[in-house]
């Protein structure tokens, strides 16, 4: 029995290891909040990029029927 640790070795390798444990959680849970944080960040482009694709269909809708119109004004013109 002399290679045995003693009672307070053993309270210290485990406190140590409690230590070291919530040292790599707390870790993992800042990686997590890292991610949380980009993923946020990148919905936010894709909501800035809907409004503009929105916009933008907007403004082709409004081409294409001041388009339309031309073409039917040119048509009564060419029918006179």
């Amino acid at each position: 029995m002399d290679g045995e640790p003693s009672n307070t070795e053993l309270m210290s390798a485990i406190v140590e290891l409690h230590g070291a444990v919530a040292q790599g959680f707390a870790q993992v849970d800042l990686r997590f909040a890292q991610v949380d944080l980009r993923f946020a960040q990148i919905d936010g482009r894709f909501e800035r990029l809907e409004s503009r694709v929105t916009s933008i269909e907007g403004e082709l809708k409004g081409i294409n029927r001041w388009m339309s119109r031309s073409d039917q004004r040119l048509a009564a013109l060419e029918e006179r």
